[in-house]
């Protein structure tokens, strides 16, 4: 096997690093760019697929690329499996049919008038304000209330399994068991076992799928329920707000675009799509080689770790003609940022359908947005990268 030469440049990349985002388009084109795979010696040490052509092989060479050891870096030790993200097929297929109903395109048309509701809602809660941090008075929240709505979970503990979630990731980062994850894991826990003698044929909630649900012909475990769930609590709140917050970070600083999508609000749609593919918000997952095998360029053992670069590779000029953009009406656009595959993001439907409600909603009640030229925007590092503040200054119609 032909082996290429691995550069020093990536030796100690670490995705959780501070400020690791800051200007990580010129990193994703160096990491293109290496004749092999990028390495890493952080986090356990890891190759990375960042170029589109590859990385969209290897999502759908699930044999080869395994998910069951873990899709997060670094490895957790002792952990609780994320069904059916830590699944490989055929047995995801079983665990993911379980759930499917539940996010169809006309299930969730259906479901848009609660989801409009709830925008209409957090927006009414900053009525009259000027300055905002659009993260934190609506993009964070909106997808944290549609996700309970979804599984028919209380919307009174929002705020609650909000700060769990965001603990959970600080744990994934650091290594560190602070309780957050234990925690969430226990509210799903509690709130199953409360729910399941409750259960009826006439329930119409992704919980009590969950709770009914089967694979092999036999009931789920709770520790499958608790899974599944929280994979959906984990997954549904942070992907969301970070594209959702790109979208206005792009409008606030080009105007044309935004009346633009005033006057022809059929581009909603397009322009969503390519806020997904320019920000990833599922930036970085892990895979597991399961068998000796040359894989762009270079030689991988069974049992070496991979990361899958999404950000890199929804930036790679191969694929995407001037990358760096956010086009209104980029076609063709099989971008990768809901994933590709069998293991591509169940929810995307859902999130598709925040964004275009959302993005209606702001264009019908502000006549402009700009960015607050006295306060910075921050970006996260870790799994899922992106803008997690964005103070923005307001122009409401009519004012």
């Amino acid at each position: 096997m032909a082996n290429a030469p691995i550069s020093s440049d990536f030796r100690s990349f670490d995705l959780h690093a501070k400020d690791v985002r800051v200007d990580a388009e010129l990193v994703w084109e160096r990491m293109r760019a290496q004749p092999g795979l990028a390495r890493s010696e952080a986090l356990g040490g890891f190759y990375l697929i960042s170029r589109y052509a590859e990385l969209r092989q290897a999502l759908v060479d699930h044999a080869l690329f395994s998910s069951a050891q873990g899709i997060v870096v670094p490895d957790q030790g002792v952990r609780s499996m994320h069904i059916p993200a830590e699944v490989d097929p055929p047995a995801q297929r079983a665990y993911r049919a379980i759930m499917a109903r539940h996010f169809t395109p006309d299930r969730v048309a259906k479901m848009a008038p609660r989801i409009r509701r709830i925008v209409t809602s957090l927006l009414d809660r900053i009525t009259g304000e000027t300055h905002v941090d659009f993260v934190d008075a609506f993009a964070r929240p909106l997808p944290v209330h549609v996700s309970l709505a979804l599984l028919g979970l209380p919307e009174g503990d929002a705020q609650r399994l909000d700060a769990l979630v965001v603990a959970l990731h600080e744990e994934v980062a650091t290594g560190v068991r602070q309780g957050g994850a234990d925690q969430l894991t226990a509210y799903v826990r509690d709130t199953l076992l409360a729910r399941a003698p409750k259960v009826s044929s006439d329930d119409d909630t992704l919980v009590s799928d969950i709770i009914c649900g089967a694979v092999d012909g036999r009931p789920l475990t709770l520790e499958e329920q608790v899974s599944m769930v929280r994979l959906i609590l984990v997954g549904g709140f942070d992907s969301t707000a970070i594209a959702l917050t790109t979208a206005v970070w792009w409008l606030a600083q080009r105007p044309e675009d935004l009346e633009r999508l005033r006057a022809e609000p059929s581009l909603i749609d397009a322009f969503n799509e390519d806020v997904v593919r320019f920000a990833s918000p599922a930036t970085y997952l892990r895979r597991t080689v399961s068998r000796d095998v040359t894989f762009g360029g270079q030689d991988l053992a069974a049992g070496d770790r991979v990361v899958l670069a999404f950000g890199a590779a929804n930036r790679d000029p191969a694929e995407f003609e001037c990358p760096s953009q956010i086009r209104l009406d980029r076609k063709p656009n099989n971008h990768l940022g809901f994933g590709f595959g069998a293991h591509r993001c169940i929810g995307s439907w859902v999130a598709k359908a925040e964004m275009k409600i959302a993005i209606e909603e702001v264009l019908a009640r502000y006549a402009g947005i700009s960015l607050d030229p006295d306060q910075g925007v921050m970006m996260s590092s870790g799994l899922n990268q992106g803008i997690v503040r964005l103070p923005i200054i307001l122009k409401p119609k009519g004012g």
